[in-house]
C-alpha cells in the first residue's frame, strides 16, 4: 500500500475499526463510515472471547494463533483500555435442580453447575471488552490521521471504466476513496444491492452486563443446559467481574474487566 491511499471503510465495528488502525499505520488516509455509532451493534455486544487452539486442525488454525498473539501485543501497545485479561477456561452442565455439584467445585459456582473439563489455561484463552476494544482500536487509528464519519452508505461510486472510486451517501454527498472495505457486518447484505457479494446473516442474541464486584476470578465457563435428563445444544458460561450471555441454551460467562461479568446467550 502506497502512503497517501484514500481508503474508505464502511462500518464501525471490530473489523473497520482494525482496518483504520492497521492502514493509517501505513500511512494510509483511512475513512471510517458509520451510521450509527463505534461499536454500537454486534461489537459491542460480542463475547469478547479469545483462544489460541480451538481452531486446530482447520484452515483457520494459522489465523487463529495470530490473532490470539496481536490480541496480547496490541493491549501493550495501546495501554491496554479493553481490559485484556487471561483466563482459565472450563466446560461444564446446569442442572434445574440442585444434582449438578461435584466435588472441588469453585466457591462461585451455584449447586445447579458442575464442571466436567478444562478446556484453555492462561497461557491459550483470554478476554476483552468488546466495545472498549472496538473504540480504542478507533481512537488508535484517529491519533494516526483516520477520520470517523457519521452517515449512511447507499452505493458505490464508479467510473466509466467500472472501476470505484468512492461511496455515495445517503445525504447525496459523495466519499472518494482509492479502494472501498466493506465491513458492516450482519449488515453487509445490504451491499449485495451494490456488489456481488455472498449473503450474510446475523443471530439475535443477548448481553447482559452484571456488576459482581471483585467475587469472580480470572476463569471461564462454557455451559450446556441439562433439564428433565435432556441436554440442550450448547449452552456456554464464562466469569470474571462480568458475565455474558449468548443464544437460547447458549450460555458464556467470563470474567471481564473492572467489577463485572458478562453474560452471553
Amino acid at each position: 500500500m502506497s502512503s497517501g491511499t484514500r481508503i474508505v471503510i464502511c462500518g464501525g465495528g471490530a473489523i473497520g475499526a482494525a482496518i483504520a488502525y492497521f492502514t493509517s499505520r501505513r500511512g494510509a488516509r483511512s475513512t471510517v463510515i458509520e451510521r450509527h455509532t463505534i461499536a454500537g451493534a454486534a461489537s459491542g455486544k460480542s463475547g469478547g472471547f479469545l483462544a489460541l487452539d480451538w481452531c486446530q486442525g482447520t484452515p483457520l488454525d494459522r489465523l487463529a494463533r495470530r490473532s490470539f498473539a496481536l490480541h496480547g501485543r496490541l493491549s501493550s501497545d495501546l495501554g491496554d483500555p479493553w481490559g485484556y485479561r487471561r483466563l482459565t477456561t472450563y466446560s461444564g452442565y446446569a442442572a434445574a435442580d440442585d444434582t449438578a455439584r461435584g466435588k472441588g467445585q469453585p466457591p462461585w459456582l451455584s449447586a445447579r453447575v458442575a464442571i466436567t473439563s478444562r478446556l484453555g489455561s492462561v497461557e491459550s484463552t483470554a478476554v476483552i471488552e468488546p466495545r472498549a476494544f472496538t473504540a480504542g482500536l478507533m481512537r488508535a487509528a484517529q491519533v494516526r490521521g483516520a477520520m470517523l464519519r457519521n452517515g449512511t452508505v447507499v452505493d458505490l461510486v464508479r467510473e466509466q471504466s467500472g472501476a470505484v472510486r468512492g461511496v455515495a451517501l445517503a445525504t447525496g454527498e459523495i466519499v472518494e476513496g482509492d479502494a472501498v472495505v466493506i465491513a458492516m457486518g450482519p449488515w453487509s447484505i445490504l451491499a449485495a444491492r451494490w456488489l456481488p457479494l455472498p449473503a450474510v446473516f446475523g443471530y439475535k442474541g443477548h448481553s447482559l452486563v452484571f456488576d459482581t464486584g471483585g467475587a469472580i476470578p480470572a476463569e471461564a465457563l462454557f455451559l450446556e443446559y441439562r433439564e428433565d435428563e435432556r441436554r440442550n445444544p450448547d449452552p456456554r458460561a464464562i466469569p470474571a467481574g462480568r458475565w455474558h450471555h449468548v443464544g437460547v441454551c447458549d450460555l458464556e460467562h467470563w470474567a471481564a474487566a473492572g467489577r463485572s461479568c458478562r453474560c452471553c446467550g
